[in-house]
């Protein structure tokens, strides 16, 4: 066989040049040309279906002329949101795409428009998303807080709206038929989410029936959850949680501890009776597990049932989710290093958790605009009074307020009880909020004499179980001293 080698380098040559040739069909081309952004960092990404935190896709940073392009990758549609600090929008892009952001023409009404492929569409899109914006609130007050007939001429209106862009785009003969057909997927979505919103909010008897009827079940739309549509996201968050109000309701007989044994697996079953799409069903479970690591932790029964997620789940983006919970909640589980923060008392004094070693730490985080958590007061007074005069126990109240003035007005009042108060605002990658993976207050942690975590959602004062545990953390410092 003559030129072996040459036929080896044609043969290789052809694959990259095939590789190549699908890299440019995937690749999407968003280019900014919009002077008054210039020096301004511009970001592309998508939404993270169960967590409904942000992907990035890919940014660059305009130069002195308001210029830049971002390119990335995709294999299929999905909706993405473009955020610089002069202009936001939200995109659906297509694998292969080339789009330009430019400044609008005198007299528009919007600040931008679009150039290239999908131009009218994300001109739909954002028009859609600024009349939603606008019905937000009907005369002053937010829609999740009208009453039922009011909050109805708002839906009313919100569809009437959307049927007329509709109208209005469909006899564009530039938008193709998949283009048009994700546009009122995502205008039904969005119609949706507008009231689950207002049912997540309201009381039930305060309903009205047709929107009652709607948020009975979720849309089973696999196609909104592969194009990462984030009203498709947002309900499923919310029907979630109706899932969690419906096991409490079912279980109300039952005792709380036992019942928070087997909750996780009470949720996941209810899920998997639904008999929604696999896709559908896997985002529910996920979600749901995601939610009660969030919540409570990594307790046995969340972690038997990620460990029968990870066998059963096919998505690897969802089994990633779980994996990455459990790594975030095992830095702070039983007998590891509690991290360190720090705030201000009162008075302008820096403390910090490192200043009370040696003693046994209760921390309380709270605010002071949080209900349940000032309910509990009365309780950690009387905790107080049990060990009063104990120099080896350190109550820590941790306010994550914003407004300074009402903390420290409030903790100079008889409600609060006369522990250790300091204020972390939250924004700090060292913050309690953060390190702690906060995600509703109160919540109580509990760490040992050598700075070691002991419960990062420990018990309640209202409980009753508390002095037990801190006297049982002083016997055992006292036989290890020993």
């Amino acid at each position: 066989m003559r030129y072996p080698g040459y036929l080896l380098l044609l043969i290789c040559f052809l694959f990259q040049l095939n590789g190549c040739d699908q890299k440019r069909k995937n690749l999407v081309k968003i280019s900014v040309n919009f002077p008054k952004a210039a020096g301004d960092t511009v970001m592309i990404s998508s939404t993270k279906m169960v967590t409904l935190d942000s992907i990035g896709l890919g940014r660059a940073v305009l130069d002195s002329a308001g210029k830049g392009i971002v390119e990335f990758t995709l294999d299929a549609p999905v909706f993405v949101g473009v955020n610089a600090g002069k202009f936001a929008a939200g995109l659906l892009v297509f694998p292969g795409d080339e789009l330009t952001i430019v400044p609008s023409k005198p007299g528009s009404k919007h600040a931008f428009s679009f150039e290239g492929d999908g131009a009218a569409a994300q001109e739909f899109i954002n028009e859609a998303g600024q009349f939603r914006q606008g019905l937000e609130k009907w005369n002053g007050t937010y829609s999740f807080r009208l009453d039922q007939d009011t909050f109805l001429l708002a839906k009313d209106s919100l569809q009437k709206g959307y049927d007329q862009l509709l109208a209005k785009i469909k006899s564009n003969p530039g938008v193709s038929q998949e283009r048009m057909d994700l546009l009122q997927r995502n205008i039904k979505m969005s119609v949706l989410a507008y009231q689950f919103n207002f049912a997540n909010g309201t009381d039930s008897v305060d309903i009205p029936p047709s929107v009652r009827k709607v948020i009975r079940e979720l849309p089973a739309d696999s196609i909104a959850l592969k194009t990462a549509m984030f009203d498709f996201a947002l309900i499923a968050t919310f029907y979630q949680h109706k899932m969690n109000e419906a096991i409490y309701e079912e279980n109300e007989k039952m005792n709380s501890d036992s019942l928070a044994a087997i909750f996780p697996l009470l949720v996941d079953e209810k899920i998997k009776s639904k008999k929604y799409p696999k896709l559908v069903e896997e985002l529910l479970r996920v979600k749901s597990v995601d939610y009660q690591i969030g919540s409570s932790g990594l307790s046995p029964s969340i972690l038997k049932l990620a460990g029968k997620l990870e066998s059963e789940i096919a998505s690897n983006d969802f089994k990633k989710v779980i994996r990455e919970d459990i790594a975030r909640w095992e830095k702070i589980g039983p007998g590891k290093p509690a991290p360190v923060f720090s705030g201000l008392t009162p008075d302008g004094k820096k403390l910090s958790l490192s200043d009370f070693r040696g003693k046994v730490v209760y921390v309380d985080i709270w605010a002071t605009w949080c209900g349940p958590c000032v309910e509990e007061f009365p309780d950690s007074k009387k905790l107080l009074a049990n060990f009063k005069g104990n120099d080896k126990v350190a109550f820590l109240y941790v306010s994550v307020d914003r407004d300074t003035l009402a903390w420290k007005k409030m903790v100079a009042g008889d409600k609060v009880p006369k522990g250790i108060h300091i204020i972390d605002d939250g924004d700090s990658p060292q913050s309690i909020w953060n390190q702690y993976y906060v995600w509703g207050i109160p919540r109580y942690l509990l760490i040992d004499t050598q700075g070691r975590m002991v419960a990062a959602h420990a018990k309640r004062p209202s409980s009753g179980k508390v002095a037990d545990e801190l006297k049982r953390l002083l016997i055992a410092n006292e036989l290890a001293q020993n």
